[in-house]
């Protein structure tokens, strides 16, 4: 009959056998005879990979049973001869090989860390690692438009166009010809003209006669003070007129350009 641990360890595939030598800091044991002069252990080196010592010696007739104990401070294959000497310091009888064997207690491909490094670092999350990776990635996609709304956004256009021209713009070539004596009759015609649609549609004269609003309009403060001047331009010699062309037309910076075919014409 077959027992029990041992059919176990049938089923299971597990060797009975004993393994081949002791484990690191673990102590080994070998029974030898050596004839010759008695042995000893030789004294303890700091830096051997082996730690040897004679546990007892029995005498026979031409040879000595020595039970030697041993302790392997680094996994490999030694021989004990070389840890041992003869009491009297003889060579002239040789030691045998004592090979042994001293098991690592880690795996030969080991590296020396403490922790497996081939685990994932989310295996802790069990079943919830995907669900989580992919709520994050979703939670970066989601940041994408706010990241790079503002390159995409249109460049701001300016606008750079010249304001609208003023009536003062019309009037300030015409008027700086009047005050030097150069404005031509077509010149005077037109600046007349200026003046008498501006202030017509501002003092309602719309349905005044052109005589009767030339004359309203010199006996006006405001409108009759250009018109007065003109006049008083025309009539004297060309360049004798000293004329703050500025300040005559400071009343019509603010007045918009006529849009009308008057107006410009």
């Amino acid at each position: 009959m077959i027992p029990l641990l041992a059919l176990i360890l049938l089923i299971t595939g597990v060797s009975a056998s004993p393994p081949r030598g002791p484990t690191v800091g673990m102590e080994g044991k070998v029974e030898v005879v050596v004839p010759g002069p008695r042995l000893e252990a030789k004294p303890v080196d700091d830096k051997a990979p082996l730690v040897v010592r004679i546990a007892s010696a029995s005498p026979e007739a031409d040879a000595t049973t020595y039970d030697v104990r041993y302790i392997g401070l680094v996994p490999g294959n030694y021989d004990l001869k070389h840890y041992l000497l003869r009491v009297d310091g003889s060579t002239n009888v040789r030691i045998p090989p004592i090979p042994v064997t001293v098991l690592g207690v880690l795996p030969e491909d080991h590296k020396g860390q403490l922790a497996d490094p081939g685990g994932s670092p989310l295996r802790f999350l069990g079943a919830y690692k995907w669900a989580i990776i992919a709520v994050g990635a979703l939670w970066l996609a989601s940041l994408y438009p706010l990241i790079f709304a503002k390159r995409r956004r249109a460049p701001v256009i300016v606008d750079t166009a010249p304001p609208p021209p003023t009536l003062a713009d019309r009037l300030q070539a015409l008027v700086q010809q009047a005050a030097e004596g150069k404005l031509s009759t077509e010149g005077k015609a037109h600046l007349e003209r200026l003046l008498l649609s501006h202030w017509r549609e501002r003092l309602q004269l719309a349905d005044a006669s052109m005589v009767d609003a030339l004359t309203r309009l010199r006996q006006h403060r405001e409108a009759g003070a250009l018109l007065r001047a003109l006049e008083d331009w025309l009539h004297r010699p060309p360049g004798i007129a000293n004329v703050d062309v500025a300040a005559v037309l400071a009343p019509y910076r603010s007045i918009p350009a006529p849009t009308t075919a008057e107006g410009l014409a």
